[in-house]
Protein backbone atom coordinates (compact mmCIF):
# COMPACT_ATOMS: atom_id res chain seq x y z
CA UNK A 1 0.00 0.00 0.00
CA UNK A 2 2.75 2.41 0.91
CA UNK A 3 4.50 1.52 -2.33
CA UNK A 4 1.39 2.35 -4.37
CA UNK A 5 0.91 5.65 -2.54
CA UNK A 6 4.51 6.61 -3.25
CA UNK A 7 4.09 5.83 -6.94
CA UNK A 8 0.95 7.98 -7.08
CA UNK A 9 2.74 10.91 -5.47
CA UNK A 10 5.63 10.61 -7.89
CA UNK A 11 3.18 10.53 -10.78
CA UNK A 12 1.42 13.71 -9.64
CA UNK A 13 4.78 15.42 -9.22
CA UNK A 14 5.82 14.55 -12.77
CA UNK A 15 2.50 15.84 -14.13
CA UNK A 16 2.91 19.12 -12.26
CA UNK A 17 6.39 19.56 -13.70
CA UNK A 18 5.10 18.93 -17.24
CA UNK A 19 2.30 21.45 -16.76
CA UNK A 20 4.64 24.24 -15.63
CA UNK A 21 3.78 27.19 -17.94
CA UNK A 22 6.45 27.87 -20.55
CA UNK A 23 5.91 31.60 -20.18
CA UNK A 24 7.06 31.50 -16.54
CA UNK A 25 10.24 29.67 -17.53
CA UNK A 26 10.97 32.19 -20.29
CA UNK A 27 10.25 35.09 -17.93
CA UNK A 28 12.72 33.71 -15.37
CA UNK A 29 15.37 33.11 -18.02
CA UNK A 30 14.98 36.57 -19.54
CA UNK A 31 15.14 38.19 -16.12
CA UNK A 32 18.57 36.64 -15.61
CA UNK A 33 19.92 38.32 -18.76
CA UNK A 34 20.95 41.54 -17.06
CA UNK A 35 23.32 44.30 -18.10
CA UNK A 36 25.78 43.08 -15.48
CA UNK A 37 26.17 39.68 -17.08
CA UNK A 38 26.01 41.07 -20.65
CA UNK A 39 24.58 37.85 -22.04
CA UNK A 40 22.14 37.20 -24.83
CA UNK A 41 19.04 35.07 -24.69
CA UNK A 42 17.51 33.66 -27.86
CA UNK A 43 13.86 32.74 -28.14
CA UNK A 44 11.26 32.62 -30.91
CA UNK A 45 10.64 36.35 -30.59
CA UNK A 46 14.23 37.24 -31.49
CA UNK A 47 17.42 38.18 -29.73
CA UNK A 48 17.48 40.06 -26.46
CA UNK A 49 20.77 41.93 -25.99
CA UNK A 50 21.70 42.54 -22.37
CA UNK A 51 24.42 45.08 -23.12
CA UNK A 52 21.76 47.60 -24.11
CA UNK A 53 23.37 48.57 -27.45
CA UNK A 54 20.45 49.28 -29.74
CA UNK A 55 21.37 49.37 -33.43
CA UNK A 56 19.58 52.21 -35.21
CA UNK A 57 19.24 52.45 -38.98
CA UNK A 58 20.83 55.61 -40.36
CA UNK A 59 19.03 55.26 -43.71
CA UNK A 60 20.24 54.95 -47.29
CA UNK A 61 20.65 58.71 -47.73
CA UNK A 62 23.37 58.59 -45.09
CA UNK A 63 25.35 55.96 -46.99
CA UNK A 64 24.83 57.73 -50.31
CA UNK A 65 26.34 60.88 -48.82
CA UNK A 66 29.64 59.35 -47.68
CA UNK A 67 32.52 61.69 -48.46
CA UNK A 68 35.28 59.44 -49.79
CA UNK A 69 37.66 62.41 -49.66
CA UNK A 70 37.20 62.99 -45.93
CA UNK A 71 40.41 64.02 -44.12
CA UNK A 72 43.04 61.33 -43.63
CA UNK A 73 43.70 60.48 -39.97
CA UNK A 74 47.12 59.45 -38.67
CA UNK A 75 46.04 56.76 -36.24
CA UNK A 76 49.05 55.37 -34.30
CA UNK A 77 47.36 51.97 -34.08
CA UNK A 78 47.24 51.69 -37.88
CA UNK A 79 50.70 52.99 -38.75
CA UNK A 80 52.51 50.61 -41.06
CA UNK A 81 49.38 48.54 -41.62
CA UNK A 82 48.62 49.84 -45.14
CA UNK A 83 45.09 50.54 -43.93
CA UNK A 84 44.05 54.10 -44.73
CA UNK A 85 41.78 55.79 -42.21
CA UNK A 86 39.66 58.82 -43.03
CA UNK A 87 37.22 60.46 -40.66
CA UNK A 88 34.23 62.78 -40.85
CA UNK A 89 32.13 64.08 -37.99
CA UNK A 90 29.81 61.07 -38.10
CA UNK A 91 31.84 58.16 -39.45
CA UNK A 92 35.26 56.60 -40.00
CA UNK A 93 36.39 55.06 -43.30
CA UNK A 94 38.95 52.24 -43.29
CA UNK A 95 40.23 51.47 -46.79
CA UNK A 96 42.49 48.69 -48.10
CA UNK A 97 43.77 47.93 -51.58
CA UNK A 98 42.32 44.67 -52.85
CA UNK A 99 45.82 43.13 -53.12
CA UNK A 100 46.08 43.23 -49.31
CA UNK A 101 43.00 41.05 -48.94
CA UNK A 102 42.57 38.97 -52.09
CA UNK A 103 44.38 37.26 -54.93
CA UNK A 104 43.57 38.47 -58.44
CA UNK A 105 39.92 37.89 -59.37
CA UNK A 106 39.32 35.99 -56.12
CA UNK A 107 37.07 36.64 -53.14
CA UNK A 108 38.77 34.44 -50.54
CA UNK A 109 40.56 36.47 -47.88
CA UNK A 110 44.30 35.83 -47.72
CA UNK A 111 45.97 35.10 -44.35
CA UNK A 112 47.79 38.44 -44.54
CA UNK A 113 44.45 40.10 -45.17
CA UNK A 114 43.04 38.65 -41.98
CA UNK A 115 45.70 40.52 -40.02
CA UNK A 116 44.55 43.80 -41.61
CA UNK A 117 40.92 43.05 -40.79
CA UNK A 118 41.81 42.23 -37.20
CA UNK A 119 43.37 45.68 -36.83
CA UNK A 120 40.22 47.30 -38.19
CA UNK A 121 38.00 45.22 -35.90
CA UNK A 122 40.10 46.28 -32.90
CA UNK A 123 39.48 49.90 -33.91
CA UNK A 124 35.75 49.30 -34.30
CA UNK A 125 35.47 47.78 -30.84
CA UNK A 126 36.69 51.07 -29.40
CA UNK A 127 33.83 52.99 -31.05
CA UNK A 128 30.15 53.26 -30.03
CA UNK A 129 28.66 49.79 -30.41
CA UNK A 130 25.34 51.16 -31.64
CA UNK A 131 26.90 52.41 -34.88
CA UNK A 132 26.09 50.67 -38.14
CA UNK A 133 28.83 49.36 -40.41
CA UNK A 134 28.75 49.14 -44.19
CA UNK A 135 31.36 47.40 -46.30
CA UNK A 136 31.82 48.82 -49.79
CA UNK A 137 33.42 46.76 -52.55
CA UNK A 138 35.09 48.77 -55.34
CA UNK A 139 36.61 47.70 -58.66
CA UNK A 140 38.48 49.23 -61.59
CA UNK A 141 36.98 49.52 -65.07
CA UNK A 142 38.96 46.84 -66.93
CA UNK A 143 36.27 44.15 -66.96
CA UNK A 144 32.59 44.64 -67.71
CA UNK A 145 30.38 46.46 -65.24
CA UNK A 146 28.36 43.33 -64.42
CA UNK A 147 31.49 41.33 -63.60
CA UNK A 148 32.93 44.16 -61.52
CA UNK A 149 29.70 44.49 -59.57
CA UNK A 150 29.56 40.76 -58.88
CA UNK A 151 33.20 40.52 -57.78
CA UNK A 152 32.97 43.57 -55.53
CA UNK A 153 29.83 42.11 -53.91
CA UNK A 154 31.55 38.77 -53.27
CA UNK A 155 34.55 40.50 -51.73
CA UNK A 156 32.44 42.76 -49.53
CA UNK A 157 30.49 39.71 -48.35
CA UNK A 158 33.73 37.87 -47.57
CA UNK A 159 34.85 40.76 -45.35
CA UNK A 160 31.41 40.92 -43.72
CA UNK A 161 31.44 37.18 -42.97
CA UNK A 162 34.95 37.37 -41.52
CA UNK A 163 34.10 40.30 -39.27
CA UNK A 164 31.10 38.43 -37.90
CA UNK A 165 32.57 34.93 -37.56
CA UNK A 166 36.15 35.76 -36.55
CA UNK A 167 36.00 39.38 -35.49
CA UNK A 168 33.04 39.10 -33.14
CA UNK A 169 31.11 41.97 -34.73
CA UNK A 170 27.33 41.86 -34.27
CA UNK A 171 25.72 40.70 -37.52
CA UNK A 172 22.89 43.21 -37.03
CA UNK A 173 25.34 46.07 -37.48
CA UNK A 174 26.85 45.06 -40.81
CA UNK A 175 25.63 45.47 -44.40
CA UNK A 176 27.38 45.57 -47.77
CA UNK A 177 27.22 47.61 -50.95
CA UNK A 178 28.76 46.55 -54.25
CA UNK A 179 30.02 49.70 -55.94
CA UNK A 180 31.75 48.05 -58.86
CA UNK A 181 33.50 50.72 -60.94
CA UNK A 182 31.09 53.54 -60.06
CA UNK A 183 33.21 55.42 -57.49
CA UNK A 184 36.82 55.54 -58.73
CA UNK A 185 39.51 57.24 -56.67
CA UNK A 186 41.78 57.76 -59.65
CA UNK A 187 41.96 57.37 -63.42
CA UNK A 188 41.52 53.91 -64.90
CA UNK A 189 44.00 54.80 -67.67
CA UNK A 190 47.07 53.92 -65.59
CA UNK A 191 48.11 50.84 -63.64
CA UNK A 192 48.53 52.91 -60.48
CA UNK A 193 45.09 54.44 -60.87
CA UNK A 194 43.45 51.07 -61.41
CA UNK A 195 45.17 49.73 -58.30
CA UNK A 196 43.76 52.58 -56.22
CA UNK A 197 40.29 51.87 -57.57
CA UNK A 198 40.39 48.19 -56.58
CA UNK A 199 39.67 48.42 -52.88
CA UNK A 200 37.42 47.55 -49.96
CA UNK A 201 36.20 50.29 -47.62
CA UNK A 202 34.69 49.70 -44.18
CA UNK A 203 32.57 52.65 -43.08
CA UNK A 204 31.64 52.80 -39.39
CA UNK A 205 29.08 55.21 -37.96
CA UNK A 206 30.69 56.93 -34.97
CA UNK A 207 27.96 59.32 -33.88
CA UNK A 208 25.92 58.39 -30.85
CA UNK A 209 22.46 57.22 -31.93
CA UNK A 210 19.53 59.20 -30.54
Amino acid sequence: MKKNTLLLLLGFGAMAACNDPKGDVEKDTLSEATADTAVMYDDERGRVEADGAEIKDVGEDFWAGINWDAPVVDDPELRGSEVEMRSDTEYNIYTMDDRLLFDTDKAQIRPAGEEKLKQIVDEIKGLPQSGQIRIFGHADARAGNEYNKELSAERANAVKDWMQSKGGIDANRVSIEAMGETAPRATNETARGRQLNRRVAVVVVTREQM
